[in-house]
């Protein structure tokens, strides 16, 4: 009993370590609002603007040049939609007016509709308002008190005028320029910026930062730009429809829906609150109440199940609980602007808990898919060598059959989180996982496979079959075993190489293989940097072979850049998953017994 309180007690200090550093955080937050807000919605803004400097860069403009314009022109949309909400909100304000007795008449109306509860609370509301306009009156009815004259300079009233009247503006006008400073710089330094924090992260953890960083940045660009056009599409058919429709000042409402349905589920229905209001107001049936709340119900359908799909799919990784949960809390921190930034905000916490330990919670409860209890639990045991309870759980899993499923859900998960140091351990508690993986893989039976016995003479060459290589450590080499059983399992030939053998052993291996089809496995995350270098040279060394890329680590979302990349630079078929390779390999690599029955036929005719 003691033993065991001593050792709950490094775990219990260690939790309330980590709650502590969470108060000490959230407080720094709510404190430091004012310095936060401004660089935060800078950042958001350059990841924003980031691909259109991008591509500007890449046509050949000079970076300055790029931001600059970019900036300019992203600032002055800014500006115009500003310009275009308070001239219509003005507008709007002086024709109201020439709706009153229209408004009078249906507030007249509702009140003599049939009685009830609500009549009645209509009824008490009017004679409330009725009461509050009495005493409001009363109490403007005042004698004149007496006139105080002072007498003051010239210069001093007009500097307490002009102070006067700056005073509110000055604010908002100050952190708008500090925003568009900050964006520039960004924009300007984004590479720079990016080396200095993966330095600043340690260069025991900068592929898995690197990784982090560019998904971090593709998924926010993504998501900001998508919902940028899904809005802009939306408010320009908003707009014609409340024009056809006889809605006062369209085109108001339609730029107000533009910015507010970046607010997550909220921002479209406080939007449309307004047009609902003065369509009952200025209108003597109900046609046009009707009419539009239909069109705000048909665009948001059609936008929820067909537009936003296509275009963002599942850009942010939440779930639709989180994305309200995450709504509610960054409002109760930084109010208004916090629910703004709730979205982006939540997302990059999901991307970190992918990759990170110490946000590993964030992902747990936010993602949309969050990491499996099996997965965790396997590697819990693989780390505390529990061999025996290891091979248990794939017993319940699966019944220790090699499959697909299980490769993919359970073994290629427990790698990729081991190379990408996800639960970092030592060199030695590495190999000994890896010792108990191989183990598992060879003791697990595959569903029809069969014996790859030698049906040719001694003397006579092997045929060409499939080639495995690792590209780099041990975990390829794993996956890479797995890969080999599967293909078995099909009828397929494969030669794996270990991951010991240098690179150019490796080529010269190959070249005595004779192979057709060669496939590169690659578990770590920075293999994305290199793997295509060396898909490149191996087609060198044997331009008749097909190369096939294998790159285990990236995530689905964020593959499509590396995919294209490498494919550009190497001409290599690339596979991100167990399954598309085994598929794909089978659908190019004849089984074994159809090559020897050929052969066989062939030697027949020949005699």
């Amino acid at each position: 009993m003691p033993n065991n309180l001593v050792a709950e007690k490094p775990v219990e200090l260690g939790r309330l370590i980590q709650v502590a550093y969470l108060v000490v955080i959230l407080t720094a937050f709510a404190w430091a609002k004012e310095l936060l807000l401004p660089l935060i919605l800078a950042i958001l803004i350059s990841f924003l603007l980031a691909p259109v400097v991008s591509r500007l860069e890449r046509w050949r403009f000079p970076r300055a040049v790029a931001v600059l314009s970019v900036v300019a022109i992203g600032f002055a949309l800014i500006g115009a939609l500003c310009s275009t909400l308070s001239l219509e909100g003005l507008d709007l304000v002086n024709s109201l007016p020439k709706y009153r007795d229209n408004i009078d008449a249906r507030w007249a109306a509702i009140q003599q509709g049939p009685p009830g509860p609500l009549n009645l609370a209509l009824s008490n509301v009017n004679a409330l308002i009725t009461d509050l306009g009495k005493v409001t009156a009363s109490r403007g009815v005042q004698p004149p008190e007496v006139t105080k004259v002072q007498i003051v300079s010239g210069a001093d009233s007009v500097l307490a005028i002009v102070k006067n009247s700056l005073t509110p503006v000055a604010g908002p006008i100050g952190e708008f320029a500090l925003v568009v400073v900050l964006v520039v710089f960004m924009l300007l330094e984004r590479n720079r910026l990016r080396v200095r924090f993966l330095r600043l992260i340690g260069h025991s953890r900068v592929a898995t930062t690197n990784l982090a960083v560019d998904e971090v940045g593709s998924k926010l660009s993504r998501f900001l730009l998508g919902q940028l056009l899904v809005n802009t599409g939306y408010a320009l058919l908003l707009g014609l429809g409340l024009f056809l429709i006889g809605i006062p000042n369209a085109l108001l409402w339609a730029v107000l829906t533009l910015i507010l349905r970046f607010l997550p589920y909220v921002g479209l229905w406080i939007s449309a609150f307004f047009p609902l209001l003065l369509s009952i107001a200025i209108s003597t049936s109900w046609t046009a109440p009707i009419l539009t709340l239909a069109l705000y119900g048909s665009l948001e359908v059609l936008t929820n199940n067909f537009v936003e799909p296509f275009v963002l799919g599942h850009s942010t990784g939440m779930s639709p609980l989180a994305i309200i949960v995450s709504a509610l809390f960054w409002t109760w921190l930084w109010g208004p602007i916090g629910l703004l930034l709730a979205t982006p905000l939540t997302a990059c916490l999901v991307v970190l808990g992918r990759y990170f330990p110490a946000f590993n919670i964030c992902s747990v409860l936010l993602a949309a898919e969050p990491p499996s209890s099996s997965e965790t639990q396997f590697i819990l045991l693989l780390t505390e060598n529990r061999f025996s309870e290891a091979k248990a759980l794939l017993q319940a899993l699966g019944g220790m059959q090699l499959s697909v499923g299980i490769a993919e859900e359970l073994i290629l998960p427990t790698l990729r989180a081991i190379e990408n140091d996800l639960y970092p351990g030592t060199n030695a508690t590495k190999s000994r996982i890896y010792a108990q993986l191989r183990e598992l893989i060879e003791e697990m039976t595959v569903e029809g496979s069969t014996l790859l016995e030698p049906a040719l003479e001694p003397s006579t060459p092997k045929q060409p079959g499939t080639a495995i290589v690792p590209f780099m450590g041990e975990g390829d080499e794993i996956v890479g075993r797995v890969i080999v059983r599967l293909l078995a399992a099909k009828g397929i030939d494969s030669d794996l190489l270990s991951w010991r053998t240098l690179r150019a052993e490796k080529v010269e291996r190959l070249k005595e293989l004779r192979t057709p089809w060669i496939l590169l496995s690659a578990i770590e995350s920075r293999s994305v940097l290199t793997v295509g270098g060396m898909a490149s040279s191996i087609k060198l060394e044997l331009p008749d072979a097909l190369v096939l890329v294998g790159l285990w680590s990236l995530p689905t979302e964020g593959a499509a850049r590396w995919v294209r990349k490498i494919k550009k630079s190497s001409g290599s078929v690339l596979y991100t998953n167990i399954g598309q390779a085994v598929e794909g390999i089978a659908s190019r690599v004849p089984p074994v017994g159809d090559e020897l029955q050929a052969r066989a036929e062939n030697t027949t005719q020949a005699c």
